[in-house]
């Protein structure tokens, strides 16, 4: 009987841990610059591509402030945030990282080394991929 509680408490302290929900933002690679090229989706079924340099994000991972240049000229089509600073988090509910900015939740990410995309889609929203 001694050796079955000693192998629950054992379990129970190697499956238990503080930080399932802790996000390292340092570690996502979201810091420095980002254009975005593409928005898909919505109701209207969206397909637009931005040249580079025309909308930008510039994380900041140490204050958490994404600074967005915006000189899109396109009228009518979504292009994300006006030029202006916000600031931004993450947050994972269910263990998917999802973006928010400005306390609006931009949907799940994924990030690689050189482009991110940022995705509504599952609730009829816009997709968002940045490249480096």
């Amino acid at each position: 009987m001694r050796r079955l509680y000693f192998l629950l408490v054992l379990v129970v302290f190697i499956s238990c841990s503080n930080d399932d929900d802790t996000i390292n933002n340092g570690s996502l690679g979201l810091q420095g610059e980002w254009n975005l090229v593409n928005i898909t989706g919505g109701f209207a079924g969206v397909n637009q591509d931005f040249e580079k340099g025309i909308i930008i994000w510039d994380f900041n991972e140490s204050d958490m402030m994404v600074t967005v240049t915006n000189n899109s000229t396109i009228t009518g089509v979504y292009d994300g945030f006006p030029s202006g600073t916000y600031t931004y988090s993450i947050v994972a509910p269910a263990d998917i990282d999802e973006l928010v900015v400005n306390e609006i939740n931009l949907g799940t990410f994924i990030t690689t080394s050189d482009s991110f995309t940022v995705s509504q889609q599952f609730r009829d929203g816009f997709e968002i991929r940045f490249e480096r």
